[in-house]
C-alpha cells in the first residue's frame, strides 16, 4: 500500500513538473514572435477605441489642412479686387495722372491727318525748310526732294549763321520757308524782318515765312515754357505788318491749326499727327502760292 502511494505522489509530481515546463516554453515562443498579451479584455477594448480615436483625428487634421489650404488660395484675389475696386472709388489721382489723362483725351479728339498732297510745287524742284525743333518734328514726314535746315532750341542767330548756305542751294528754281521765331519770340519782329529782307534781296528764290504756330498755354506753364499764345499773336501781326510790300509771302499754319485742332506733347512740340498736317498744309499753300 505505502509503495502504491510513492508511485501516485511522484507520479503526479512528474506530471505536474511536465505540464508546467510545457507552459514555460509556450511562453518564450510567444515572446520570441512579438506577440503581445493583453490580460485584461477591457484594457483591449480601450486600446483600439483609442487607436481608431486617433485615426479618426489624423483624418480630420488632413480634411482640416485641405479646406483651409483652398481658402488661402482663393483669399489674396478677394482682397486684390476690392483693392482695384477701392482705388476707383475713392482715391483721386495725381497731378501725373491728371496730365496723362488731359493728354490722352486731347489725342483721342485728334482731328486725322490730312490727305497729302501728289502734284509737286508748280515746277518746282527745291525745297529749303528753315527751323527749329517743330521742323526736326516735320523732317521725318518730308519728301525726298525737301531740304532741311533745322535744329532744336534755335531763332534768328541760326538763320543769320546759315544764310550764304541758304543763298548757295537756292536759284530761280527754289522755294524757301522759314519757320523760326517760337524761341526768342520775346525778343520783337525786327531782327526777323532784318534778316528776310536781307535773304530776300540776295536770292532769286521765292521766300516765305510761316508765322509761328500755336501752343497749350496751359502745358507749356506746367513744364516750364514761358511763351502763350497771347505773345504768338502779337508777333504774328506785327512781323506781317513788317513784310507788306516786300515780296516775301506769308504761310499762316497758326490759323489752319486753330480750326482744325492740334495736340501737344509737352505744350510746346506737337504730337505726330500735328506735325504732318502742318507739313501738308505748307506744300499746299506753296502750290496755290
Amino acid at each position: 500500500m505505502k509503495v502504491v502511494t510513492k508511485i501516485c505522489f511522484w507520479g503526479l509530481l512528474f506530471f505536474l513538473l511536465i505540464h508546467i515546463s510545457g507552459l514555460i516554453l509556450s511562453d518564450k515562443k510567444k515572446a520570441n514572435r512579438g506577440d503581445t498579451f493583453i490580460d485584461n479584455p477591457a484594457t483591449a477594448t480601450d486600446a483600439k477605441e483609442t487607436k481608431t480615436e486617433t485615426t479618426e483625428t489624423t483624418e480630420d487634421t488632413e480634411s482640416t489642412e485641405v479646406v483651409e489650404y483652398y481658402t488661402t488660395l482663393e483669399i489674396p484675389t478677394t482682397e486684390a479686387d476690392n483693392s482695384i475696386s477701392k482705388k476707383t472709388e475713392t482715391e483721386e489721382p495725381t497731378t501725373e495722372e491728371k496730365k496723362t489723362t488731359a493728354a490722352t483725351t486731347q489725342a483721342a479728339s485728334q482731328i486725322p491727318v490730312q490727305t497729302q498732297h501728289t502734284n509737286k510745287t508748280n515746277a518746282y524742284e527745291t525745297y529749303i525748310f528753315v527751323g527749329d525743333s517743330r521742323y526736326v518734328q516735320m523732317e521725318s514726314y518730308a519728301e525726298s526732294d525737301d531740304t532741311f535746315l533745322a535744329e532744336n532750341g534755335v531763332g534768328y542767330r541760326f538763320l543769320s549763321n546759315h544764310m550764304d548756305e541758304i543763298i548757295s542751294m537756292s536759284n530761280a528754281d527754289t522755294k524757301i520757308v522759314i519757320g523760326l521765331g517760337v524761341n526768342d519770340v520775346l525778343s520783337g519782329t525786327g531782327k526777323y524782318k532784318e534778316l528776310l529782307l536781307d535773304l530776300r534781296s540776295r536770292t532769286d528764290a521765292q521766300l516765305y515765312y510761316m508765322l509761328i504756330n500755336p501752343v497749350d498755354d496751359e502745358l507749356c506753364e506746367s513744364n516750364g515754357y514761358s511763351v502763350t499764345n497771347e505773345v504768338i499773336d502779337d508777333f504774328n501781326i506785327d512781323i506781317q505788318g513788317d513784310l507788306i510790300g516786300s515780296g516775301i509771302k506769308i504761310i499762316d499754319a497758326n490759323s489752319y491749326l486753330k480750326a482744325i485742332g492740334y495736340t501737344t506733347r509737352d505744350g510746346l512740340h506737337y504730337d505726330s499727327a500735328t506735325s504732318q498736317n502742318i507739313y501738308y498744309y505748307i506744300k499746299d499753300q506753296l502750290i496755290l502760292n
